[in-house]
């Protein structure tokens, strides 16, 4: 049984809290969403249904819950970053986490969207799109920042952060799924992240 600090998820209403989302982790990574029930995270966590009822709603409250603590945790991955290396530079060191997290949960989102679509103005889905605000914020501070340690401007308007990150899960959609092998992982992400950086800086002024 798993116990935090010493106290076991019976008497650890963290730990307890803990072991769902750990135990809805494994069940969405081996079934996907619709193999995500309350049930089927009570028997994988060691604890009866109803204690689930004590943190978290339903399903999609879990589900939603394990998104948030995604975004959070790439946000303040981006926001620790340097910026020494420019745009392709931070594009590049971000793969990774972007990866680990699409690999978690980020791949199932239009699945949920698509299932639980008549949840969508309850109060934890409107945190989570604040969530998602604040994602999209630091990944815009963190490439305008880097552009800047180049001498250079991007091309900056209300779908460029968007754009560019369609562009990481695209590329953490590749990764997640195997398509490359060898050295080829190493090719696409620094051709891709190259080539992302090079559609949003603006180009040089030219000095006759």
């Amino acid at each position: 049984m798993t116990s935090t600090q010493g106290g076991s998820v019976y008497g650890d209403a963290v730990a307890r809290r803990r072991a769902v989302l750990d135990s809805a982790v494994e069940i969405l990574d081996e079934g996907g969403y619709p193999a995500l029930t309350n049930r089927a995270v009570a028997k994988r966590a060691g604890m009866s249904p109803g204690l689930i009822y004590q943190y978290f709603v339903d399903k999609q409250d879990i589900f939603i819950t394990l998104l948030q603590e995604a975004e959070t945790e790439l946000s303040e991955f981006i926001e620790a970053l340097p910026r020494d290396g420019g745009v392709a530079g931070l594009l590049a060191a971000i793969v990774p986490e972007a990866t680990r997290q699409w690999k978690r949960v980020g791949h199932l989102a239009s699945t949920w969207q698509t299932v639980d679509g008549s949840g969508m103005e309850r109060k934890s889905v409107r945190e989570l799109r604040a969530c998602s605000d604040r994602q999209f914020a630091a990944l815009h501070r963190a490439l305008v920042e880097s552009a800047d340690t180049e001498g250079r401007t991007l091309h900056d308007g209300p779908a460029m952060v968007l754009y560019v990150w369609a562009g990481l899960t695209g590329i953490a959609d590749t990764l997640t799924n195997k398509w490359l092998r060898g050295g080829a992982r190493e090719d696409l992400v620094a051709y891709s992240t190259a080539a992302l950086a090079r559609s949003i800086l603006e180009l040089p002024e030219m000095h006759s």
